[in-house]
């Protein structure tokens, strides 16, 4: 099994993840604030409930280790393939024990370019939802679980029980497309209720279609190429159109 030094150091209580690294890294931090004001989050008005009673703080942090640590930087310069880590948060937008679950921003891209994920502590879902009949699939990823999202789809990552740390690795020309999410979000949004998750319709979306998949058939590792073959993950993310076989593309679990 392959194992890559992403430069941090993790540690874990209960449900919470505290991430630091071994030399400065650059990142930036998403507020709720900014997914309120944004209107990607289905609840507003609890959420902003819960602003109001305990201010504002971070949903998740991203790490862009393709701009600070040499490894990664010597692997953009070689391929242009970025590497990020994400360390999203759990909780739910309430002032209850229920709610809606924290979330990713989500996006589309910009170029028929492709992105992979491999969760690297805890689970989460990734929400998958076609651009062009919104039809949507919900994949539970566990710990070491990996994904190659084409790029027809938008996607976003909803923690589950815990705070999820995962890694990306996208071509920088792939582009990041918030446009497409902001005043409206998903069709589909993700709530905490009585411990059970629950899946909840967008109003702002009508007709469409989910499918939850709870297992995935695992087939090339982004890790493996990244250490062994970085020319093939390049040539897999470059160019989904050949390499569509490898990518969960809706009909495949």
């Amino acid at each position: 099994m392959v194992k890559i030094d992403f430069g941090y150091i993790l540690k874990e209580k209960d449900r919470n993840l505290n991430i630091s690294f071994k030399q400065k890294v650059e990142g930036w931090k998403r507020f709720a604030s900014q997914l309120i004001q944004d209107k990607v989050i289905l609840d507003l008005e609890n959420a902003k409930k819960m602003l109001e009673a305990k201010g504002d703080f971070i949903v998740y942090e991203q790490y862009n280790l393709w701009k600070s640590l040499e490894k990664f930087k010597d692997i953009f310069e070689k391929t242009r393939i970025a590497s990020d880590l994400t360390l999203l948060k759990f909780g739910v937008y309430s002032n209850s024990k229920k709610g809606e679950l924290f979330s990713t921003y989500g996006h589309a891209h910009e170029t028929y370019c492709g992105e992979t994920y491999y969760v690297l502590k805890n689970s989460c879902f990734l929400i998958l939802t076609e651009k062009q009949t919104f039809k949507t699939f919900i994949i539970k990823l566990k710990e070491k679980d990996f994904l190659f999202v084409h790029p027809k789809f938008y996607h976003r990552t909803v923690c589950e029980k815990k705070d999820v740390l995962f890694a990306t690795f996208y071509p920088e020309v792939a582009g990041h497309d918030y446009a497409s999410i902001k005043n409206r979000g998903f069709p589909f949004h993700l709530f905490l209720e009585k411990n059970e998750i629950k899946v909840k319709e967008n109003p702002n979306f009508k007709g469409c279609e989910y499918s939850m998949i709870k297992k995935i058939r695992k087939k090339v590792n982004p890790l493996e190429l990244l250490e062994k073959n970085q020319e093939k993950l390049k040539e897999i993310l470059f160019d989904p159109f050949k390499n569509e076989k490898i990518y969960f593309i809706g009909n495949q679990t």
